[in-house]
């Protein structure tokens, strides 16, 4: 997306044309008896007959990113089973890249642009700032839209695994298992609950043994909620990291006797973001934030801003001006034009969701507002942005060795 990368000098963007998430699910998809997609397969077709094994395996690490992968495991057994380098979706976000995929689709077409996504969930059209994975509303407070009604209006893209034309199992922790979010993205596919690390990867050694071909998705979440509470670099994102590393090493014996491949990727990278270089806008630039029509909306490295009618060109030029040290201040409709959501039909709300104006963190910067009836919350480690270290992840592939 040179146009982009222009307009953000250093950032990096999705390889739509076969690098990125989005083609790994295609590839997968087409590997695996499942419909053709819009977008292309991985443009170097590491997945090329797959099918030919009982077992296929994908482990999504949330927040594992190729730097934190690096820094973490330099001699671990994820890193020695790397096969190359993809970058995530835009933006670079849990609610993004998991829905694209467990659907197959783009940003562009499910819409889920965010941890808060502006929609017209409310009575009457009325416009929602909503999270669409505990699918809860952030704005108006004094919403009822309750989190299945949320799901009916947001979650309008079907689950494609369910397709495969192979039995399918989706490990998840049993805190989401049964989410309205998660029984719309599992559909069919049977859904196994779990506590803890070790009982995941036993649960799915235990599937591995089954004799019917399978596809195998196990998600774990645990390592992006320390790196988002403690940063990138404390000691119990190594131990966590260490264990994870562990449980998939003990995995290679098991996927050789039963003929398994096992894939590994993230959603996202992550950087470390000091209170120093947190901005507040409500706080720290009133005026700016007095021309906003409702609050923040996006991530806190990816913010979109609605602009209230009339303000635009004023508030990009103090944007500019206030928070240019800190952020690229960009038209929303640029994002658009550059195709930054993916190849696919549009969501009929995409452009009224990301807003007039879009706030793209540079270096560690982050960006929030605070509503009466929230607490300030402060993340030593987040995500979403346009750095290396957010949209670079790894992709891990180990083939089953013979005998």
């Amino acid at each position: 997306m040179p146009a982009l990368a222009s307009l953000c000098p250093g950032s990096v963007w999705p390889d739509y044309h076969g690098g990125s998430l989005l083609n790994l699910v295609s590839s997968l998809s087409a590997e695996l008896g499942g419909p053709r997609l819009e977008a292309a397969g991985l443009q170097h077709a590491p997945l090329a007959d797959i099918a030919r094994h009982r077992h296929v395996v994908l482990i999504l690490i949330d927040g594992l990113g190729n730097a934190q992968l690096e820094k973490l495991g330099p001699d671990s057994c994820l890193l020695r089973t790397r096969r190359t380098t993809l970058t995530s979706v835009f933006p670079a976000t849990t609610a993004t890249a998991i829905t694209s995929l467990m659907t197959g689709q783009s940003a562009a077409c499910h819409g889920l642009v965010g941890w808060h996504v502006q929609t017209r969930t409310g009575d009457n059209g009325q416009s929602e700032i909503v999270a669409p994975l505990p699918l809860s509303v952030r704005y108006p407070a004094s919403s009822d839209s309750s989190p299945n009604k949320l799901a009916s209006q947001l979650l309008i893209c079907p689950a494609l695994w369910p397709l495969f034309a192979r039995r399918v199992t989706i490990l998840q922790p049993h805190y989401i298992a049964d989410s309205p979010y998660s029984r719309h993205h599992t559909g069919s596919a049977q859904c196994l609950p779990y506590r803890n690390i070790r009982e995941a990867f036993t649960l799915l050694a235990t599937h591995l043994q089954q004799q019917n071909p399978g596809f195998h998705y196990l998600y774990l979440p645990q390592l992006d909620s320390l790196m988002h509470r403690h940063g990138t670099q404390a000691q119990a994102v190594q131990t966590l990291f260490d264990e994870i590393d562990q449980a998939f090493a003990g995995l290679l014996a098991i996927a050789d006797q039963t003929d398994s491949v096992l894939l590994a990727t993230a959603d996202h990278g992550f950087v470390d973001t000091p209170l120093t270089r947190q901005i507040s806008l409500d706080q720290d630039f009133p005026t700016l934030y007095a021309m906003l029509e409702q609050p923040l909306s996006g991530e806190r490295r990816t913010v979109f801003c609605h602009v209230r009618p009339g303000l635009r060109e004023r508030f990009l030029s103090l944007a500019r001006q206030q928070l240019g040290h800190a952020c690229w201040v960009i038209e929303s409709e640029k994002l658009l034009a550059g195709r930054a959501f993916g190849p696919g039909p549009q969501h009929p709300e995409l452009a009224s969701r990301i807003g007039d104006v879009t706030l793209l963190a540079r270096d560690d910067w982050s960006i929030r507002d605070t509503l009466s009836h929230e607490k300030p919350l402060y993340l030593p480690g987040q995500h979403g942005g346009v750095s290396a270290a957010e949209m670079t992840v790894p992709l891990i592939l180990r083939l089953p060795r013979k005998d």
